[in-house]
Order: C-alpha cells, then structure tokens, then sequence
C-alpha cells in the first residue's frame, strides 16, 4: 500500500559521518540509499559524507527510538528534529512543539530553501548564465545571488559563480593562454 508506514516494517538507523569522522547527521529509512539520494540532492552537507553507517531494527517504532537516543546523546551537527529534553518525539504531549523546536525548525526550513535555491543558481551559472543573467531571470538582486554562490561554497560546494574556477574565470584564462600563444608563434615565425 503505497504512502502507509508500517511500523512493523525493518527499518534502519543510520549515521554519515565526514572524513575526520564528526557525526553530521541522524536518521531512520526503509531504504538507505533512496534516502541518501534524496539529501544529496537537497543537502549542501552532503558533499561532506565520507562514510555511512547503517543498524537494523525489526520495526520503524524501534528505529525511531534508536534515532531519538542518537540525537540526545550524539549531537549530529545537521539534525533538528527535537530539542534534548523532549521526552515524546518530536512533540511534547499532545502540545505540539516546543517554541525552541519551531523556531528551530522554521529556522532548518528558510536555510534549506536558501541551499536549494543556491544549488539552481549554480545549475544557471554552469549553464552560462551570468550573474547579471540569473538576477534577471530570478527576479533576485545581483548581490543576492553572488551571496548565493558564497552560501554554496561555504556548505562543502563549490560554485560556479563565486569561485575562480567557474566558466567565465576560465574563458578568461583561456583567451589569455591563446593570446600569449598566438604572440610566441608570431614572434616565432619574425625571427
């Protein structure tokens, strides 16, 4: 049945981990590798995952349970499920949220679109687009999307508008190499 959860369904915990093995994040999936192509394509910090690991559970009740524990006592760097003290996960009761977890998590949200927003604006500077191009089309200014290509690069990518090795950095590069060639030949060829 498709969109159902089981709780009795095998379920793993698992943990990524980067090269200098910090704990970067948490979490629970029937299917590890679906849901690790799901943060690489959403998660700037996936770029900083060297190693995984991955403990089974006989239900997603269990697993579930597990990752609370991993959270609490772990402290992932990327996780923002629950404050420590939440006893019920991820509410409080029948409450809700804690304000902190809210804030939190509105806080989570407003970043991850700003990384995804990072991530089309890379897509349109590898396209060719320049900077002037993408604050055009995007209806951003160019200051915006030049904090953009920072945001990217500082998240573990590497932007084609902020960094030097993007497209027009090495057109430039390039015409200059061929200048300097085409200078040595004909010198070459006068003497």
């Amino acid at each position: 049945m498709t969109g159902s959860i089981d709780p009795r369904r095998l379920t793993n915990l698992y943990r990524l981990f980067d090269k200098d093995g910090r704990l970067l994040y948490v979490g629970t999936s029937v299917a590890p590798q679906n849901r690790w192509e799901q943060h690489a394509r959403e998660k700037l910090w996936w770029s900083s995952v060297s190693r995984a690991t991955v403990e089974w559970h006989p239900g997603r009740t269990e697993a579930m349970a597990a990752e609370r524990a991993a959270i609490k006592t772990e402290s992932p760097l990327y996780n923002d499920k629950a404050t420590p003290d939440e006893a019920v996960f991820p509410y409080q009761g029948n409450r809700g949220p804690r304000l902190e977890t809210q804030l939190r998590r509105a806080t989570t949200e407003h970043h991850t679109a700003l990384d995804r927003l990072a991530v089309m604006v890379n897509r349109a500077a590898l396209a060719g687009l320049s900077v002037a191009e993408i604050a055009g089309a995007s209806g951003l200014e160019e200051s915006d999307v030049e904090y953009l290509a920072r945001r990217l690069d500082r998240g573990g990518g590497v932007s084609a508008i902020s960094t030097p090795y993007s497209r027009e950095w090495a057109r430039k590069i390039a015409d200059r190499i061929d200048k300097e060639r085409a200078t040595k030949q004909v010198e070459g060829e006068q003497a």
